[in-house]
């Protein structure tokens, strides 16, 4: 395979694994975060795709099998639940900014989550050359950081227009990705 080819390849993966994080954080972004946040969340969610994806070059496909599943359904499982909580405060909250991801707990949830999925895709970068997945890892981090941002940009326009209304949309984005994640 040339350079071309393979540098080719590992950004199209780059942008199919941010995706998720492009999509998942236009409904963080209708809850109008602060920019402080907004980087926070972006760099997390880059440094988790790079980290799960060396971890699952360096576990290797026995434990992508057993933990393939679970991951999925925690992944989803979490989605919704933060949906559900952005909804319920949506409805019933005060007139406050709402903040999904307020804290670094559920911060680091939600970044983990919307990066399972470069876990598996690391397992299969272990049947290619090292040199390969670890340029793979730092390209996915890279693209996925900026696709987040995408989304929190495009969330918080969107969001400026429709306030709560935004908000409660945002709030069925989440919920809707993690019933996506499980069906």
């Amino acid at each position: 395979m040339n350079h071309l080819q393979a540098l080719t390849e590992i950004l199209l993966m780059s942008f199919a694994l941010g995706m998720d994080a492009l999509s998942l954080s236009i409904g963080i972004g209708l809850g109008n975060i602060n920019h402080k946040t907004a980087l926070q969340l972006c760099f997390s969610i880059g440094v988790f795709h790079v980290i799960l994806t060396l971890a699952g070059l360096v576990f290797g496909n026995l434990v992508g099998y057993y933990l393939g599943g679970l991951a999925q359904w925690f992944g989803a499982l979490l989605l919704m639940g933060l949906g559900a909580h952005m909804l319920y405060s949506s409805l019933f909250g005060k007139e406050e900014t709402l903040k999904p991801i307020g804290n670094a707990f559920a911060m680091t949830l939600f970044s983990a989550s919307v990066s399972l999925d470069a876990l598996s895709v690391g397992f299969s970068l272990g049947l290619r050359s090292a040199t390969y997945g670890v340029v793979s890892a730092m390209s996915f981090g890279c693209i996925s950081m900026l696709m987040c941002a995408t989304g929190l940009f495009i969330g918080k326009k969107f969001s400026g227009s429709v306030g709560r209304y935004g908000e409660i949309l945002g709030a069925f984005v989440l919920i809707g990705c993690g019933l996506n994640f499980l069906f």
